[in-house]
């Protein structure tokens, strides 16, 4: 059986059915390593290139994001986008949906151990994943600088409704191998932190090599510095894929009234609704054992 040129960099089968839609046997299959400055780098797994993007798809207003498949003329532009699934994207201006990264299975929430460390912030990453149907892990990076890492890991999982957390430092490799392990061969991870947090630090110990730049974390206030300049799909020893991402200030969930996240498959939109479904759920139930303990503590005092 023919494998295709593009298994290396995550291709779905299903998606040869899209590209044969498009009536252009000319086109060939890539995927969007980077966006920059008007243009895209895309590879087929034979070959990149800068991509230009044809005047039918700037007009269509959904511009190709990284990790995103698209059809393009050899060594030419992006003809088109072929449908998205596991996007993580966040509310932008007017409501318009932003695409950070699209076709992730895993999000890797990168917060450190310093005063960075804010599970409401979390929770709105978290909406932001379960929206896109993307299975997400916290990773507590830095953990050099707490007493009791494990501790503080175990009780963000309880107030995150059981999202796994993970302790790591990558100075003395701790719970690195964990990381390995969450990443699977042809499979697409997007690291999602704000700036300093170490995920520059965190790719280059996966990668093997100082990749990415870094840069300390400020002493006069124990905050980190912004190094990551673009969304970059980079492939990681043991076949795995990783979406870097420079640091997000704004963390804004789409809600349901914002214009719809454009190029979503069918299956996509069905995960879509589920996700929220859930979360709608889990706020019920998390409203009635508030409401219970307040009833429980208010017996107690009138015992």
């Amino acid at each position: 059986m023919r494998i295709h040129p593009l298994a290396r960099l995550g291709w779905r089968a299903e998606l040869q059915t899209d590209l044969d839609a498009l009536g252009d046997p000319s086109l060939v299959a890539a995927r969007v390593i980077a966006v920059d400055r008007g243009s895209v780098l895309v590879d087929t797994g034979s070959g990149g290139w800068r991509a230009p993007l044809s005047g039918r798809v700037r007009r269509a207003g959904a511009t190709p994001a990284t990790g995103d498949f698209v059809a393009a003329a050899p060594e030419g532009p992006v003809r088109a986008v072929l449908p998205r699934r596991g996007v993580i994207a966040r509310r932008g201006e007017n409501g318009r949906p932003e695409v950070l990264a699209a076709n992730v299975d895993l999000a890797v929430l990168a917060t450190s151990l310093n005063r960075d460390l804010n599970p409401r912030r979390l929770a709105r990453f978290l909406a932001i994943t379960a929206r896109g149907g993307v299975d997400a892990v916290v990773l507590l990076t830095k953990a050099d600088l707490a007493d009791d890492p494990a501790g503080i890991a175990a009780e963000l999982e309880a107030e995150l409704d059981g999202t796994p957390a993970l302790a790591v430092c990558v100075l003395d490799g701790k719970g690195m191998k964990a990381v390995r392990a969450l990443l699977k061969p042809g499979h697409t991870a997007v690291l999602l932190g704000s700036s300093g947090v170490g995920k520059s630090t965190l790719l280059n110990a996966l990668l093997g090599e100082q990749r990415q730049a870094t840069r300390a974390i400020r002493a006069a206030d124990d905050r980190g510095r912004h190094t990551t300049g673009r969304r970059e799909l980079l492939r990681v020893p043991g076949g795995a894929l990783v979406i870097d991402t420079p640091g997000l200030r704004l963390v804004t969930p789409l809600e349901d009234g914002d214009a719809a996240v454009p190029l979503l498959d069918k299956a996509q939109v069905k995960r879509e609704r589920r996700a929220r479904e859930r979360a709608f759920h889990r706020q019920h139930y998390r409203e009635m054992r508030e409401r219970r303990r307040e009833r429980d503590a208010s017996d107690r005092r009138h015992a």
